[in-house]
C-alpha cells in the first residue's frame, strides 16, 4: 500500500515507515536530522514464532506464524504483547520477581507442573541455528533471522 502509514522493506525482516522516505527529499538541515531520527525510531522487524511439543521423541510443529511490525529492539514478551493485539496468539504467565514473566500456557497448551513440564525458549543464533536461550522472555531480545521456537520440555527429560 502507499498510504501514509504505509512501510517499505530496509532490508530483510526490517521495514521502515514514510518518515525514512521522507527525509531523503528534506533539503533543509534541521528538518533533515530530524526526520532521520523519527525514521530510526520507526524500524521495525518480523519476527517468526514456532510452538512445537513432542520434543525429544517426535518434536512436530503446532503453531508457526510471523509477527510483523514489532520494535526493532523488542523483547520477545513485547512482540508476545504485539500478537497478542494482532490477534495471533493468547498466553497465561506468572511474574516471577526479579527474574520477569514465566509462560504457562501458549495458545491452549499448558505446561503441566505436576508432569514438570515448562516452556524452553530457543532463538536463533548468528549462522541460523536454534539454540536454548539463556535469558527469559522478559528480557531476550530477538536477533538473527528473528526466529523463536517455544518447545514444551519436561524437566524430566534432564535426568536420563
Amino acid at each position: 500500500s502507499s498510504g501514509i502509514n504505509a512501510e517499505w522493506p530496509l532490508r530483510p525482516g526490517i521495514r521502515v515507515g514514510p518518515l525514512v522516505t521522507l527525509a531523503l527529499f528534506s533539503k533543509m538541515k534541521g528538518q533533515l536530522f530530524l526526520l532521520c531520527l523519527m525514521g530510526a525510531i520507526m524500524a521495525t522487524k518480523d519476527v517468526r514464532i514456532i510452538i512445537t511439543k513432542g520434543y525429544p521423541d517426535s518434536e512436530h510443529a503446532i503453531r508457526n506464524f510471523t509477527v510483523v511490525g514489532n520494535n526493532d529492539n523488542a523483547t520477545l514478551i513485547q512482540v508476545m504483547d504485539n500478537a497478542v493485539a494482532k490477534g495471533q496468539l493468547t498466553y497465561e504467565a506468572r511474574v516471577f520477581e526479579p527474574w520477569g514473566k514465566y509462560i504457562d500456557t501458549l495458545d491452549d497448551t499448558h505446561a503441566e507442573e505436576a508432569d514438570s513440564q515448562f516452556w524452553q525458549i530457543l532463538h536463533t543464533n548468528s549462522t541460523g541455528d536454534f539454540v536454548s536461550s539463556k535469558l527469559g522472555a522478559s528480557s531476550l531480545n530477538i536477533t538473527g533471522d528473528h526466529s523463536v521456537k517455544f518447545r514444551l520440555r519436561s524437566w524430566l527429560d534432564f535426568h536420563h
